[in-house]
């Protein structure tokens, strides 16, 4: 009897690797990664100023998916006018009123506008608004009066 003790126990020291399981566990990484982007849409094309003094306007969207600047600008401040005005090619220029609504605030574009925007929504309406700074009289000269609106987004 003692000799089938003896067999069973050692029997079970022999196998017994095999009635104990053994865990083993390891971690693998995930990783993915996000570009930084803005991008402009929906823009107005070009923006037709009434030249019966009316107000004429305009809008963008903006989506961004980090904190970003928005610089607003135009050619004629550029060139170093004090105002933003229309041109034509010969030099004759109206002074105009250009206005820019963008995440509830109002902008008048007197200078290069820097606007820091620190918590952007998927997607932000911009409208722009402008207008004749004086009406025009029967002395105005005749021509095409243009300038161009910079809207230049860094992140």
């Amino acid at each position: 009897m003692r000799l089938i003790k003896f067999l069973w126990i050692f029997f079970l020291l022999i196998f017994s690797e095999f009635i104990y399981a053994a865990n083993q566990t390891a971690s693998v990484d995930v990783v993915t990664t996000i570009p930084v982007s803005c991008q402009f849409s929906n823009i107005s094309p070009q923006i037709i100023i009434s030249e019966n003094g009316g107000l004429s306007t305009g809008s963008f969207t903006l989506n961004c998916n980090k904190n970003f600047e928005l610089q607003l600008s135009s050619k004629s401040l550029k060139d170093g006018d004090v105002l933003t005005s229309v041109k034509t090619v010969n030099g004759e220029k109206l002074n105009t009123i250009v206005k820019v609504n963008f995440i509830g605030n109002s902008y008048e574009l007197d200078e290069v506008k820097q606007i820091r925007v620190l918590d952007p929504s998927s997607s932000e309406l911009g409208t722009i608004s402008i207008n004749l700074a004086n009406p025009i009289h029967a002395t105005t000269p005749a021509g095409v009066y243009q300038d161009v609106l910079y809207l230049d987004a860094t992140f």
